[in-house]
């Protein structure tokens, strides 16, 4: 075989622009349809802010709730069949909510199982009412190891490449799917997809300590703790159009009061290391088609706020659907 054929015959079908979870959750999609896909970053996986994430099912920053609905429910069956695989990092846990007294249930509780209302001394002081319920929780010290290399194994690939402009892109490939999250800016002219920072302390669990994930967001700073094996990650702050990646000493000093005050057994847990990552946002989801006047299609797939893992396989099988199915459908050829 020549060169000239082989060189033809590695010409990926599709590129997926962006290695975070919304890109890698695409790409395995589209190999498992039988497209040939390569997954473009200009950052090692390791980098992006999927990598610093704490990862709990939770929809959080995304709109619009219709669309998010049905994703993140579809999400979260596909990450409750992965808890069944003990390499995958995804573990089903008991998460208790924080809520305000007069809360119906969340607007999201259908695309869960039971959602229990604690009440007495059940509820974490000193707020007055709670749920309680089980998620997915990723830890993605495995988990996203674990997804690189699972779409690796059905023979997709990645190329760590910094993109000037999605055309670069298309021209190694009819089909282009953007997953690239912020750089949306540069990418695509979107002016609306801003940075909301978020930081995150992980601590080494107290020996013998077990304990439920739990989640307050009645405040303007939302607290949270998500234990993921030998590690909590607490959290959080999100701090709208703030691109500092810094770790900010007073951002650790809030998380670790509020933690403290909710979960007195973490007030002595040792630091392990600090993280700041840029959540993605803009007013809606952006997953739509664009056909192109030659014939190339960009899907694009971004500005999923802090719910990257929370959306992402159900965005994924969107994207499929809209690409169609290599061995016969909208852009078989």
């Amino acid at each position: 075989m020549t060169s000239q054929g082989t060189n033809a015959l590695r010409q990926p079908r599709v590129v997926v622009v962006g290695a975070g979870a919304i890109g890698l959750a695409a790409a395995i999609r589209l190999r498992e349809c039988g497209h040939d896909v390569e997954v473009w970053s200009k950052d090692d996986p390791a980098d992006t802010v999927s990598a610093v994430a704490a990862a709990i099912w939770y929809p959080f920053l995304a709109e619009p709730r219709e669309r998010v609905l049905g994703w993140a429910a579809a999400t979260f069956q596909q990450l409750a069949k992965f808890a069944a695989d003990p390499h995958s990092g995804v573990c089903m846990t008991e998460v208790v909510e924080v809520i305000a007294a007069d809360a119906g249930p969340p607007w999201w509780a259908s695309a869960v199982g039971a959602i229990e209302r604690l009440a007495g001394a059940d509820v974490p002081t000193p707020h007055g009412a709670a749920i309680r319920l089980q998620v997915p929780v990723c830890d993605t010290r495995v988990h996203f190891p674990w997804l690189r290399q699972r779409l690796q194994a059905l023979g997709g690939r990645l190329v760590r490449r910094h993109l000037r402009s999605l055309d670069e892109a298309f021209a190694a490939a009819p089909v282009v799917v953007h997953c690239s999250g912020l750089g949306a800016a540069s990418l695509c002219g979107d002016r609306e997809v801003h940075p909301v920072r978020g930081q995150v302390v992980c601590v080494r669990r107290p020996a013998g300590l077990q304990l439920p994930a739990l989640i307050d967001d009645t405040e303007a700073q939302p607290f949270y703790v998500i234990p993921r094996g030998d590690q909590i990650v607490l959290g959080g702050s999100a701090q709208a159009n703030d691109g500092n990646l810094a770790v900010e000493a007073r951002d650790t000093q809030s998380i670790l009061a509020g933690v403290g005050a909710r979960v007195p057994a973490l007030r002595a847990a040792a630091v392990e290391v600090v993280k700041v990552g840029l959540r993605p946002c803009r007013s809606q989801v952006r997953l739509e088609r664009e056909q192109r006047a030659d014939g190339r299609v960009l899907v694009h797939d971004y500005g999923h706020g802090g719910s990257g893992y929370t959306l992402s396989w159900g965005c994924a099988d969107e994207v499929a659907a809209l690409i169609g199915s290599a061995r016969g459908g909208p852009l078989a050829g």
